[in-house]
């Protein structure tokens, strides 16, 4: 029973790993800056650079939860508006709702995992063989799954970008329209084919961490 306690406890950790590593690279500043210098993309929405980075800041601290409206205005052909519209307003809705979701599963599985790790200590039976044991099957899965991710995303990732967002909304209100909505435009798809590249490489860089050091401690214990 406790060999499947210890497995679960490194899915989870992996998962908190992976959204981890999701958190990160999508609320990297200057990883926008760079896309947007890059594919000058202000000139391309009709707004100043600055504004545009503005409106990126509360676009991102309103999805953390930091702010509570996306209320901001840019100057557009010398008049000041809205940046986004109700449609692209009540999209971000479902996008904070999702984010602060994986979020708190990002948390309680590391809470599991750390749960986990003190009853196997406090058990006074605890193993880094018995752990490396778990870390090998968790690894398995949760590889599989990111190369799974992975074959989708290269085969065809309008598919792969369309599924998910099936997946994970109940609405069309992310079918956005690049003639009358400029968040698709500050984030078009090949936006997300280099954030989801970004996460997949931290995403693996991490999980190969946690089980490259769970793997040296059980040369250790071996040696001992």
């Amino acid at each position: 029973m406790f060999k499947l306690l210890r497995t679960l406890a490194y899915i989870a950790i992996f998962v908190a790993t992976i959204i981890t590593a999701v958190d990160v690279m999508s609320f990297d500043v200057n990883f926008f800056k760079d896309f947007y210098s890059k594919n000058d993309s202000a000139t391309e929405i009709g707004v100043s650079f600055s504004d545009l980075m503005l409106s990126t800041e509360v676009l991102l601290d309103y999805t953390q939860g930091k702010y509570d409206s996306l209320d901001v205005t840019v100057t557009v052909d010398g008049r000041r508006e809205m940046m986004f519209n109700k449609r692209e307003v009540d999209h971000m809705v479902d996008v904070k709702n999702l984010y602060l979701g994986a979020i708190l599963i990002r948390n309680l599985a590391a809470v599991f995992f750390v749960s986990v790790i003190l009853f196997d200590v406090l058990r006074k039976r605890f193993s880094f063989e018995q752990h490396w044991h778990a870390v090998k099957n968790a690894g398995v899965i949760m590889f599989a799954l990111i190369a799974f991710i992975v074959m989708a995303a290269v085969i065809d990732f309008n598919t792969f970008w369309t599924n998910f967002h099936l997946i994970f909304f109940r609405n069309d209100l992310w079918l956005l329209n690049p003639n009358t909505d400029r968040l698709i435009n500050m984030v078009p798809l090949n936006f997300f084919i280099s954030l989801v590249t970004r996460i997949i490489i931290a995403s693996v860089t991490g999980l190969s961490v946690i089980i490259g050091c769970v793997y040296i401690f059980v040369r250790k214990e071996r040696n001992a």
